[in-house]
């Protein structure tokens, strides 16, 4: 089985993920998340003691993040977090028009 495969079943039996395994999972450093987070292009979804917690979504967001910052080769996570905003609200007007088509 592929390691997205395996990491799709498994993320799909668990509620929510550290921030050490969201790293693993997605390819992304701990400070690169932590950046993506103050600059709010990714939301923990808890706070459990002094970790954060992350929902299933949030794997999917930080994998689209590492794949940005592969494909563009984007040394600043700054500026990583502009762009992975911009393809979230990308998404979220692509949705909102074919509820409009409807």
């Amino acid at each position: 089985m592929a390691p997205d495969a395996y990491d799709a079943i498994e993320i799909e039996e668990t509620a929510v993920v550290s921030v050490t395994e969201l790293s693993a999972r997605s390819g992304l450093s701990e400070l690169e998340l932590r950046v993506l987070v103050e600059c709010g292009a990714l939301h923990p979804s808890q706070l459990e003691g002094a970790t954060w917690v992350f929902s299933r979504r949030s794997l999917a967001v930080a994998r689209t993040a590492r794949r940005l910052r592969d494909d563009y080769a984007l040394d600043d996570v700054h500026s990583l977090a502009i762009l992975l905003r911009y393809v979230q609200r990308i998404e979220e007007l692509e949705a909102e028009l074919r509820r409009y088509r409807r």
